[in-house]
């Protein structure tokens, strides 16, 4: 978003920039064309001329106010010989006076006019005549310096206009994407009457119908999980009591196999029904000491493994404490922690560290196991989903778990993701807000 900001700011600073120029360029040929003409002055010159030859230095004076008045300028009067009639010319009038540009001419020379004008017995005069400095008064490096800054102020709030409400748009986009299904686009920026307008009224629309279809399809397979409950509970008591009364010798072998596969879809339906709670239940928060609630997990993951020959070891000292549901984290936790366990095999090393960053806690479970295909890495945490390792190696699961934990953390609006690690195996790492 900056490199599309710094875009937009350049393009509106050159479009104003090429408007300002081009104005800069009208308004002196303007100046230009309403200088005096030369006839004008002529004919003025010529009468001050004689008026002053015939009635003396005090009418030349009386009809120069006038013509100075109508003409808006001053006028100054030379005879041949160098002597002013009126008053002198100022001593900086052909040459500025700052020294460092001695050789330039003064703004009052280049925008004044000179007049020739012939007097009785050919006697010549020249006449000089000065517009008043209204528009010159201030310095031209004054006014390309106040141009600029406005130029860099109106395209910067010009630019921040137009890509504000993307900016928004973009935070609430961001914010649904990691699962915040309840955010949507303000009712200012929606009632906007333009494009933005309609984005973010369709982006609002989109929303309600993706939370509408998730909060069924969630509900559905709760509803349906449920309901598989009843049928399966009559299904063992009637495989019981065929193994108690009716069951043979060769059929024992059959009915073992039917209560095996019977116990793992209580269990598929157990993992569906704890994934459609996660969506609606609310979380029991409270301060919990990370450094124990994590250490009793890996303690009780590191029971468990033991006869495997796999090493669970536990580093990091901080942070002390954070916000959470220590039962519903447990879960995710030891998910991840039951998966590095297994891909890890016999003799594998599983080690779990903490680290407190800008106000978070993360929690990183790293194993030497075979890791996962760079492609496949997101897909993991997604409901049912098994990758060709897990499938060939019949782990027994049914690619729920790390979706559990997933949704887990969302709800403490924290984060989990993997990578896989440069000297093997899969680094899982939660962040969770801090207390």
């Amino acid at each position: 978003m900056k490199n599309t900001f710094l875009r937009v700011f350049l393009v509106v600073l050159l479009s104003n920039i090429v408007v300002v120029s081009i104005g800069l360029g009208m308004v002196q040929f303007i100046q230009k064309r309403n200088q005096v003409s030369a006839d004008l002055l002529g004919d003025v010159g010529v009468q001050l001329v004689a008026g002053y030859e015939k009635f003396g230095i005090t009418s030349l004076q009386e009809e120069t106010k006038k013509a100075e008045k109508r003409l808006s300028g001053t006028i100054y009067l030379y005879q041949e010989n160098g002597r002013p009639l009126l008053k002198s010319l100022p001593r900086n009038f052909r040459e500025q006076n700052t020294p460092s540009v001695t050789s330039r001419p003064a703004a009052d020379f280049l925008h004044s006019q000179f007049i020739q004008v012939i007097g009785g017995n050919n006697v010549q005069y020249l006449l000089i005549f000065k517009p008043n400095p209204e528009i010159d008064s201030l310095a031209p490096g004054a006014v390309v310096g106040f141009s600029l800054l406005g130029l860099l102020v109106s395209s910067g709030v010009l630019a921040y206009w137009l890509l504000g409400p993307l900016l928004k748009l973009q935070r609430v986009a961001r914010s649904f994407g990691q699962g915040d299904m309840t955010a949507r686009v303000e009712n200012k920026l929606a009632r906007r009457n333009d494009a933005v307008g309609k984005l973010a009224r369709e982006f609002n629309e989109m929303a309600v119908r993706i939370e509408t279809l998730l909060s069924s399809k969630e509900r559905l397979m709760r509803d349906v999980s449920h309901e598989l409950r009843t049928p399966l509970a009559r299904i063992e008591v009637a495989l019981t009591i065929a193994e108690d009364k009716y069951g043979i010798e060769s059929q024992k072998g059959y009915l073992c196999r039917i209560r095996t596969e019977l116990h793992e879809l209580d269990e598929l339906i157990g993992q569906v029904l704890t994934l459609s709670r996660l969506e609606a239940a609310s979380l029991i928060k409270e301060e919990m000491d990370l450094q124990e609630w994590l250490g009793e997990i890996v303690d009780d993951v590191s029971f468990e493994s033991q006869l495997k020959g796999i090493s669970v070891s536990k580093s990091g000292r901080v942070p002390k404490t954070i916000l959470g549901d220590p039962l519903q984290l447990r879960h995710a936790i030891e998910n991840v922690l039951r998966n590095a366990c297994f891909y890890a095999g016999g003799g594998g090393v599983i080690e779990v560290e903490t680290q407190e960053k800008s106000g978070f806690a993360f929690i990183y479970v790293r194993d030497n196991g075979p890791g996962v295909s760079d492609d496949k890495l997101e897909k993991i945490f997604h409901a049912f989903y098994r990758s060709s390792e897990a499938r060939g190696a019949n782990s027994g699961g049914f690619g729920v778990g790390l979706t559990i934990s997933q949704r887990i953390i969302r709800a403490h609006k924290g984060q989990i993701t993997a990578r896989n690690r440069e000297e093997g195996g899969l680094e899982v790492c939660f962040q969770l807000p801090l207390a």
